[in-house]
């Protein structure tokens, strides 16, 4: 029986829970699955507003107590600065409050034009202070060993595959200058461009028909000599964006 008990553990995934007088903090950030990871990865592509906050849960591993316990976490960064590409939160409320088990550490992101072209990357990383220790720096799981005490929020305003509704058939090759073109021209919120029973068939017939019809005007406008919307240009050919014919 006890090498029965001792396999059926081996299987099962092993993380932290409240224990003895081990007083700890960890980052507990899960995907679908309830599966631990220590990296996300987020596009303002879907987004309308220009900002997005991006909460990261910290945990406790021991006892709580009857008054708000700092919890010390630096950000650094590579490529990203603080006031232009994100805002942290106050350092007078990065506290476990009282009697609590958990907090969310709210991360502000900011589009900025250079989002376009390249991604950006910020860590997070717990330290121990005088009230936690990292008492689980890394947890181990069925596919993959993760950090608990490094977050990694990585962030751009690209796509990395067209939206799951995108009919090739009608709206032609994916591009991010085309989706961006139909969403501001006909006002459609980009995240419908994923459900395919909003983003129906002859939905897209008419949207098709509609913006062809503006690019074909907006070119003439060129041609002229008259103002006209450059968004209708593409970026990779520097002529007007093509839809199948």
């Amino acid at each position: 029986m006890m090498v029965i008990a001792l396999a059926s553990m081996s299987c099962v995934e092993r993380h932290p829970a409240n224990f003895g007088e081990i007083t700890a903090v960890y980052f507990n950030n899960r995907v679908q699955g309830n599966v631990l990871c220590d990296t996300t990865d987020v596009t303002f592509v879907y987004e309308d507003e220009d900002r997005m906050t991006v909460p990261v849960a910290v945990q406790l591993l021991g006892r709580t107590a009857a008054y708000d316990r700092p919890v010390d976490i630096s950000v650094t960064s590579d490529n990203a600065e603080e006031g232009t590409d994100y805002i942290l939160p106050e350092s007078s409320s990065v506290v476990l409050p009282a009697d609590g088990t958990s907090f969310e550490y709210n991360v502000i992101l900011l589009r900025t034009e250079a989002l376009k072209t390249a991604k950006k990357e910020i860590i997070l990383e717990l330290h121990a202070n005088e009230f936690f220790s990292l008492a689980v720096p890394e947890l181990e799981q069925t596919t993959d060993t993760v950090s608990t005490v490094r977050y990694r929020i990585q962030f751009s305003d690209m796509f990395t595959e067209a939206p799951a509704a995108w009919d090739e058939s009608i709206l032609g090759t994916f591009s991010q200058a085309k989706f961006e073109l139909i969403c501001d021209v006909l006002d459609i919120d980009p995240a419908d461009f994923n459900d395919a029973a909003v983003m129906t068939l002859p939905r897209q017939m008419f949207i098709y028909n509609e913006i062809t019809s503006y690019i074909e005007d907006e070119t003439a406008k060129m041609e002229r000599g008259e103002p006209f919307d450059e968004q209708i240009i593409d970026p990779q050919t520097n002529r007007p964006i093509e839809f199948p014919s």
